[in-house]
């Protein structure tokens, strides 16, 4: 009697789930047509469905010729205490400072910029017109955006190893050579990858999760493995499976074969294993000068 509740709740829940979903598509269809309708007779809505969305990965949308013009005039004026990247020097961090963080168009910064902080060193630039502070404000901004956006992030300073060295790691101790070829599948791999993408594959080359969001081809090598059964039968083919109680294949015929492993050897040939067994025994050095040597591939 309690398992005919159970099995009945259960398919109401899973109903109202379904109906739920379909109903949630449906609103969202209906406010996509919506847009569409609006960005034909508007056609600024285009643009503020764009600022929204950069508002969400990271800010709103910038004016390029507005931040290319304030770096201009920031670096040569204020740049000397603020840093040209504007993340401080002698003077504070702008990047990170509420009153530029608030400021719209230079409401905030302009009487700043214009009468200058006497009491703390820094000079008036009465000279620089009300449009000019805009577009330092607006390449301000740019600066934080940079920083808080990761889409947009920028690492830098990546390749700091010694390339020698890591060419005998690479040939030694890291036994790269008996898997890796630098006139075969590494040849030129430098001019392929930017070097953190690089350092990335090196130390563990698995597909690179947000090319998969975005759906970009991922390539990947495929894991093989061998079955050895207790009656003396070996099938080989690629993995599709693996746990502690089973393991299942696809054999060079395309057939689907799974086995227990409770009576069955299993021998499973992992590209990526012996990157995986590499991982706790790198040194930093070991790094940094292994991706020195392969940034040498070019």
């Amino acid at each position: 009697m309690r398992q005919a509740h159970f099995v009945r709740a259960l398919s109401a829940l899973l109903l109202a789930v379904s109906l739920s979903a379909a109903q949630a598509d449906q609103v969202a269809g209906a406010e996509k047509e919506r847009n569409a309708q609006q960005q034909k007779k508007d056609p600024t809505q285009k643009e503020k469905t764009e600022n929204a969305l950069a508002n969400l990965m990271g800010g709103p949308k910038l004016d390029q010729a507005a931040v290319d013009r304030g770096r201009k005039i920031f670096v040569p004026t204020c740049g000397f205490c603020h840093g040209n990247d504007a993340h401080g020097k002698s003077g504070p961090d702008l990047v990170r400072s509420t009153l530029v963080l608030h400021d719209n168009k230079g409401d905030t910064i302009g009487p700043v910029i214009h009468n200058g902080r006497p009491d703390r060193g820094m000079p008036a630039f009465p000279s620089l017109t009300t449009d000019q502070i805009a577009d330092v404000s607006t390449f301000l901004h740019s600066r934080a955006a940079d920083v808080t956006n990761r889409f947009a992030y920028q690492i830098g300073d990546v390749v700091t190893g010694d390339a020698r060295k890591g060419a005998e790691f690479f040939k030694g101790e890291g036994h790269c050579a008996s898997c890796h070829s630098t006139s075969g599948d590494l040849a030129h791999i430098a001019t392929k990858y930017q070097a953190v993408e690089l350092q990335r594959r090196m130390l563990y080359p698995a597909p690179n999760l947000i090319d998969m969001f975005l759906g970009k081809a991922v390539k990947t090598a495929p894991i093989k493995v061998t079955v050895h059964t207790a009656s003396g039968e070996e099938v080989s083919g690629t993995l599709d499976h693996i746990d502690e109680f089973t393991v299942s294949l696809h054999d060079a015929a395309g057939w689907y074969r799974s086995f227990s492993r409770e009576t069955a050897k299993v021998d499973v040939q992992d590209p990526r294993a012996a990157h995986e067994a590499l991982l706790p025994k790198y040194t930093d050095d070991d790094m940094h000068n292994l991706l020195a040597y392969l940034e040498t591939l070019k």
